[in-house]
């Protein structure tokens, strides 16, 4: 999902890539849904959109990492540790993402709005603007943040491998994967009927390699029928816990602003 491009001149460190980076993993943690009718397991993915969720606000705060663990699942992974503090969060359907962060010495507003991605750090002169591309695998999601959303679904394959029992929770698992043939990355997802968050979630890369694991932890139900995971911790194909981002502050369907994400 990450894009690697850098924009170092302004600030040695700071690269439009390791911003990406830091959306893609922070868009790693929220859901809702409906058990199906008679208790039994959904085999229909449509029956696991988070239909009621038009967008969101948040504050996230890093609780632990590991930088060496983190590198195994990509490069980029470790810089989203250096965000300091509160990390305000916006999400609008569909591909809209906002993250307003202090990263080392420099306040940093990131957006994805569509196929395009701003870096904008005024304290440092940084102003970038690039253009994603189609590629499906870069554009930022609900499935980032553990939903399902039909936008999603326009472009993406899936396929239903059962009823399967995750941590006591009886989970529709499906794989998904991209229409486009260019791109052959999958995932697989573990989503529980009742809340509608997928309690894990394994990425798989081109040659069909796990890559990471993702799981969504301590659901709290947002507004009725809405719930957010308030924990997210990704371990890399070796089981090394990689990092654990908490939750809070969740607000749904704010009406934000088409404005939020086209910065002057």
């Amino acid at each position: 999902m990450c894009v690697t491009t850098p924009v170092c001149a302004a600030y040695q460190r700071l690269r439009s890539g390791s911003i990406a980076a830091i959306a893609a993993l922070v868009l790693l943690s929220y859901p809702s849904v409906s058990r199906a009718q008679g208790g039994k397991v959904s085999s229909d993915i449509n029956d696991y959109i988070c239909s009621k969720l038009d967008d969101f606000t948040g504050v996230m705060k890093v609780v632990a990492h590991d930088d060496e663990a983190g590198g195994k699942i990509n490069k980029d992974f470790p810089m989203i540790y250096q965000l300091k503090g509160d990390v305000k969060v916006q999400y609008k359907e569909e591909n809209h993402l906002r993250l307003d962060a202090r990263l080392k010495t420099a306040n940093v507003i990131f957006i994805v709005n569509g196929t395009k991605q701003v870096v904008l750090a005024k304290s440092i002169g940084l102003h970038t603007v690039n253009d994603l591309g189609p590629n499906p695998g870069k554009r930022k999601t609900l499935l980032d943040v553990g939903m399902v959303s039909k936008g999603y679904l326009s472009y993406s394959n899936v396929e239903f491998k059962g009823a399967v029992n995750y941590q006591g929770v009886m989970c529709g698992k499906f794989k998904m994967w991209y229409k486009d043939k260019t791109d052959t990355s999958f995932r697989l997802v573990w989503i529980d009927p009742k809340t509608k968050i997928t309690l894990k979630r394994e990425d798989y890369s081109q040659l069909g390699k796990l890559n990471a694991t993702y799981t969504y932890m301590n659901p709290v139900e947002i507004v009725p029928g809405i719930w957010f995971p308030s924990h997210v911790a990704a371990a890399n194909n070796q089981g090394q816990k990689a990092g654990e981002l908490s939750y809070n502050d969740v607000k749904v369907n704010q009406g934000i602003s088409e404005e939020v994400f086209s910065p002057k």
